[in-house]
């Protein structure tokens, strides 16, 4: 299995954890983004889960794709970035 397979997994069972969903589908997140960080993405993961969250419950599409959270983490994992 590639990383594809393994990160929407992850990305399913984390949607379906409901007290993180609620976190970051009513703007709660934002009070707790670190842009300070040397070490993080300034809040650009965050923000990335936030949309995939909004797509996957309340958007209108029936489909779809974690391409702004890939890319964002693409940028410290190497295994994320590319097509791979």
């Amino acid at each position: 299995m590639g990383n594809t397979c393994f990160m929407n997994s992850g990305l399913q069972c984390l949607s379906n954890t409901h007290e993180l969903t609620k976190f970051f589908l009513f703007d709660l997140y934002k009070a707790d983004i670190n842009t300070d960080s040397p070490l993080g993405l300034n809040g650009n993961l965050a923000k990335a889960y936030h949309s995939l969250m909004y797509d996957m419950w309340i958007g209108k599409e029936s489909r779809t794709a974690p391409y702004d959270l890939k890319r964002v983490l693409g940028k410290k994992l190497q295994q994320f970035s590319g097509y791979g």
